[in-house]
């Protein structure tokens, strides 16, 4: 009864989940949502102290970013200029080169050279994009010539202090340049200011913060208020008193913090600015190495603001902690319940994917009605593949699969070794055996030849007749595929004739055999119709090898088992005196005559002279 009614009452996954997984997120949710409603505490600043650095790693980091890259941009283009491979001579030609790298690199404003004569050129780019020169070369005044003097040769770029020019400020950077065929003496590049207080002011609304720069002690450098400003509009480095924003003019009243230890490890300097009633907390940082005064780069918030916001994240975070514990051990239950069924599929399914059909274990039923499902429909494929292995090679598709599948058997020509075995006189064997006893016979026989075959890694391509096709050297490249074709005959050679002295014990005639053997290339893959297809061979090895095996009757020397072979196959498998050469012979269907090799057998079969045969012994049989 219970069984029967699950089968009628069994539930979905999706709803289950629904169930579980849903209730407990509305439980997390409502429970967060009123606890943040509730809660409200004491500013804790510590909280702070991550955001605070990553606002400032930020920043500095883009600043790094942009002035590095002016700077390593001067220094490969004086190294490019004293390399023989610079052609540009004239200052037009000059011109050209420093334009399609100025197009390269967004974050530069400005790229100029001096000439030994200390006149100026340069490329700029202008509001829209565009990549404009510079006036008409200007002659650097006494102040210019004499801070590019003070370069020493061969030194890094330098950075100078900022500079107005076109209604513009800039840091700029110069390297002067040792020696060069072209007229170039110093080369510079800018960095426009604008694109500092476009980033800060960025950052500020991600952060809900205020950004800035400072250009050394008291000078304001970049700020969201110089990006507010008209498009038409000019500013440089100002005093910070001259600022509109009363925090940055009262930068210097600042108090320190001493309980933020941790931004302080970190080269941060946390203080406190009043401003009537609201009071700010002030974060910078210095970054030298960018012109005679450091910069500071900073930012800073209300203290309410922030204190308020971190602290109903912290008891919510604590809130929803809990919940997700609770979550977590109901989940893991359920997951327990859920993929128990699940991992025995699974484990099946590997057992079908090493095509061990026969071993692998019957997936059970489940409460859940998907798995379930999942657990009978396998099943049946289970039934299904069992039938489907009858007429398929497994040890082919195992190493197929193992290969690679389907881009395994892509048609290709490869080297192989054709084997073509067929019993003598089988027609007048069977004519004496039923139908069942003819079926029995030939799967014990082709049972015997599949074993020698498969011992040596071969291929079995069809059953033809008492006839059977194999070969080597695919889907798996051997290079000693001949090798292992012929230790194969000589392993069917043995078995038969074990199994001859087997027959003469019953008083039953013995089986006689011939193989064919043949080495050479050979189209291997999918040959057939689509829907229909094979993995098999074409070519004109596989022909020859036929042919071989057949004038198998014409070389008989008496053996159970009579193995003849190419002299091809014999020379790559290097049978040496194990071989016998037989001539030359003419094939049918083939338009060059073949040497021929027999294969000595090892152990002389020996077998009962006919008049010894009882003549009412039975002559046919397995």
């Amino acid at each position: 009864m219970p069984r029967r009614w699950l089968r009628k009452r069994r539930i979905s996954i999706r709803s289950l989940l629904a169930l579980t997984s849903g209730g407990l997120v509305l439980i997390a949710t409502v429970t967060v949502l009123w606890i943040a409603l509730k809660a409200s505490s004491a500013n804790t600043i510590e909280l702070l102290n991550d955001r605070m650095v990553l606002i400032l790693d930020g920043i500095e980091y883009e600043v790094r970013d942009k002035l590095d890259s002016a700077g390593s941009l001067v220094d490969g283009i004086s190294r490019e200029i004293q390399t023989p491979y610079f052609h540009a001579v004239t200052p037009n030609e000059i011109l050209d080169a420093l334009t399609v790298v100025l197009a390269t690199a967004p974050d530069v404003s400005v790229l100029i050279y001096w000439d030994r004569n200390m006149v100026r050129r340069g490329i700029y780019r202008d509001k829209d994009g565009t990549l404009k020169r510079l006036p008409q070369g200007v002659e650097a005044d006494p102040r210019t010539r004499s801070r590019l003097s003070s370069i020493p040769l061969g030194a890094d770029h330098i950075w100078g202090e900022p500079s107005v020019e076109g209604g513009n400020t800039y840091l700029n950077v110069v390297t002067r340049i040792a020696s060069t065929d072209a007229d170039v003496a110093f080369v510079g590049a800018a960095v426009s200011l604008d694109q500092f207080s476009r980033f800060v002011a960025s950052v500020g609304k991600l952060y809900d913060a205020t950004a800035f720069i400072l250009y050394g002690e008291g000078k304001l450098m970049a700020h969201p208020q110089f990006s507010e400003a008209a498009d038409n509009a000019s500013y440089g480095v100002i005093p910070t008193s001259e600022s509109t924003d009363p925090v940055i003019v009262n930068l210097d009243k600042g108090v320190p913090i001493v309980f933020m230890q941790a931004a302080r490890a970190r080269g941060v300097e946390v203080e406190r600015v009043d401003i009537e009633d609201t009071r700010y907390i002030v974060l910078s940082r210095w970054v030298p190495g960018y012109g005679k005064e450091p910069l500071a780069i900073g930012a800073y918030y209300r203290q309410t603001q922030l204190s308020d916001s971190m602290q109903r994240l912290l008891t919510s975070a604590i809130a929803g902690f809990v919940v997700v514990v609770i979550a977590v051990i109901a989940a893991f239950v359920l997951g327990g319940y859920v993929s128990r069924p699940i991992r025995r599929l699974a484990e099946s399914a590997s057992g079908v994917a090493r095509l061990e059909i026969d071993t692998t274990s019957r997936p059970r039923g489940s409460a859940i009605a998907e798995l379930d499902q999942q657990a009978r429909a396998f099943n049946l494929m289970l039934d299904g593949l069992k039938v489907f292995e009858t007429y398929v090679p497994r040890q082919l598709v195992q190493r197929l699969i193992a290969l690679g599948g389907e881009t395994s058997v892509a048609s290709e020509t490869r080297e192989i070794t054709v084997m073509f075995t067929d019993i003598a006189s089988f027609t007048m064997i069977s004519d004496r055996m039923g139908a069942e006893e003819t079926a029995a016979f030939l799967n014990r026989h082709f049972g015997m030849l599949a074993d020698c075959i498969r011992g040596e890694n071969g291929s079995i391509d069809k059953y033809i007749g008492d006839a059977v096709m194999a070969f080597w050297g695919a889907p798996d490249r051997q290079d000693d595929h001949a090798a292992r074709a012929v230790q194969a005959a000589r392993c069917i050679a043995e078995v038969i004739a074990a199994d001859n002295r087997r027959r003469a014990g019953k008083g039953l005639k013995p089986v006689r055999m011939r193989i064919g053997l043949h080495s050479g290339p050979a189209v291997v893959g999918n040959i057939g119709a689509p829907g229909r297809v094979n993995y098999t061979i074409v070519g004109d090895t596989v022909n020859v090898a036929q042919r071989i095996e057949a004038l198998g009757h014409k070389l008989d020397a008496g053996a159970d088992v009579t193995v003849l072979m190419s002299a091809r196959t014999a020379s790559e498998a290097g049978i040496g005196a194990d071989g016998e050469a037989v001539g030359e012979h003419t094939l049918a269907g083939v338009p060059y005559p073949v040497p021929v090799v027999r294969l000595r057998a090892r152990e002389t079969a020996t077998r009962p002279p006919a008049q010894a045969a009882s003549t009412t012994a039975p002559t046919t049989g397995p």
